[in-house]
């Protein structure tokens, strides 16, 4: 499924099984066309503007691996498309299907806690309530783009149900027998029902209008008709959601909601202020259109050969999936005379952005030789040799980095996701542990890799850090003061709702 997954979280301890490279270069693309993973055909999208990146990614992946390659990507969804012009027949889907409004609850689910907890970015979680509808319509984009691909090529595709995996159905022996294939059949599970949120609450229906879930009930019926596998009842478990008022605490969002006066303006974000101030504002904030063409103008005009507008440029345009153009304004960076070493990293950047690990590990290599002591340099250089499997020597090189820079979080955190890849998870543990006065990243993955290990201890590790989080009255007037701006008041109490059953 590939050398470097997304490590595990405290909402899935087990792992996510996604290749970061993949997911990397579907956001990449997503960026190119003005948006991010919560499209919901609300814009124009290309899934084939870089076909030579996802033709690029097919070769690496067949040169690293000696076996069957695999992906799992949600995003992969949206690109259907183009995997599917470019796999042609050699391409094989197991595509599991869940009713939406089982997915719109789980995404409603993740951000509310994400909020309620003071974790995740309040700007994209919130985005789910200022925009009620955009979860059920992610779901839609996506299934539109599965039921195109079922209806052409459906010899290729093995459809199940997600009820059906929950209830057991023994996946891997219907993979082989599907596909003919030899996958072990005693690999054991990685599914836990626990964690998953079958029943949906009713008051969902409030957040969408008739017409969509009308659409979204002919998507499902047409999707049903494909499925190999399924249970006996598919239909959605609707339930009526009591909401117990246990205590201050768990009462304060409702209470401010009533009590503040909302205006219901939106004040659009834009770009302002100085050359340095409008690239600063670019580089911080990613959802900002960029406007490169101007910029380089202005830039040329005024700040030609300072080095520092070019760098904050090359980083906006990083962020937006314009490796090309970052490249361009990092040479300009290179002649403007300002060269320290993190140019070769921003560099290596783009490289990896291409998906040439070669161009990336020779920049990298180079920002070491001129400065071997600043540990980001080392964790991209890692990365890399990771994402090309070599992952013993990534671990030998981050242990090294490590014992000159003890106590480093970021260079545990890389440490600890390669060890546990290696299926060394007890070692990542400790290795963790070990570090003093850990940030915020390192103790949400220690109680992730607890979790794996030992739920019931990861369990209550996380037990006793959220209920210190939560009587933070900081951190409830903060989220009191976002839910009371929502506009929609059927939003603003489910989200007032959902951020008191979190807290009780």
């Amino acid at each position: 499924m590939g050398t470097d997954l997304m490590p595990p979280g405290v909402s899935n301890p087990d792992g996510h099984f996604e290749d970061l490279p993949l997911v990397n270069l579907h956001d990449r693309i997503l960026a190119l066309n003005n948006t991010d993973w919560r499209y919901h055909d609300d814009s124009t999208f290309d899934p084939f503007i870089r076909m030579d990146l996802l033709s690029r990614y097919v070769s690496h992946r067949e040169e690293t691996s000696d076996k069957l390659c695999g992906v799992k990507d949600p995003r992969v969804c949206l690109f259907l498309p183009a995997w599917h012009k470019l796999l042609n027949k050699q391409g094989r889907y197991l595509v599991v299907l869940r009713h939406w409004s089982g997915s719109t609850q789980s995404l409603l689910h993740r951000h509310s806690r994400n909020l309620a907890l003071g974790d995740g970015n309040n700007t994209l979680d919130l985005s789910f309530w200022h925009s009620p509808e955009q979860a059920a319509r992610m779901w839609l984009a996506s299934h539109r783009r599965i039921l195109a691909l079922l209806e052409e090529s459906p010899e290729q595709c093995l459809v199940v149900s997600h009820r059906s995996l929950l209830e057991g159905l023994p996946l891997i022996n219907k993979v082989n027998n599907f596909f003919d294939l030899k996958l072990d059949t005693t690999t054991p599970s990685p599914i836990r029902n626990n964690l998953s949120q079958d029943n949906v609450d009713s008051k969902l229906k409030s957040l969408l209008s008739d017409s969509l879930q009308a659409e979204l009930e002919a998507i499902w019926n047409a999707l049903t008709l494909h499925i190999n596998h399924r249970t006996t009842d598919e239909s959605p478990h609707w339930v009526a959601t009591i909401d117990n008022k246990k205590s201050e605490i768990t009462q304060k969002p409702i209470d401010f909601v009533g009590a503040l006066q909302i205006d219901g303006t939106n004040n659009p974000r834009a770009v302002s202020g100085s050359l340095q101030d409008q690239l600063t504002s670019l580089v911080h904030d990613p959802q900002l259109p960029l406007r490169s063409d101007e910029l380089i103008k202005d830039i040329q005009k005024e700040d030609r050969f300072s080095g520092i507008s070019w760098e904050k440029l090359a980083r906006a345009q990083l962020s937006r999936g314009n490796a090309s153009g970052a490249k361009h304004s990092l040479m300009q960076m290179i002649i403007s005379g300002r060269f320290p070493p993190f140019v070769y990293m921003l560099l290596g950047d783009c490289y990896n952005a291409e998906l040439d690990y070669a161009g990336a590990e020779h920049c990298y290599q180079q920002a070491i030789r001129l400065n071997k002591n600043n540990p980001a340099f080392h964790i991209r250089l890692a990365t890399i040799w990771l994402i090309q499997g070599r992952t013993k020597k990534a671990i030998e090189h981050l242990q090294q980095t490590l014992s000159n820079h003890p106590n480093h979080s970021g260079l545990a955190l890389a440490l600890s996701n390669c060890l546990d890849l290696q299926g060394n998870t007890s070692k990542a543990i400790n290795l963790l542990q070990s570090i003093t006065e850990p940030p915020e990243a390192l103790s949400n993955r220690f109680i992730a890799l607890t979790m794996k290990t030992n739920h019931s201890q990861g369990k209550a590790l996380h037990k006793t850090k959220v209920d210190f989080k939560i009587k933070n009255p900081t951190l409830q007037n903060e989220i009191a003061y976002l839910i009371a701006h929502i506009k929609n008041p059927a939003a603003r109490e489910d989200l007032a709702q959902r951020i008191t059953r979190h807290w009780e």
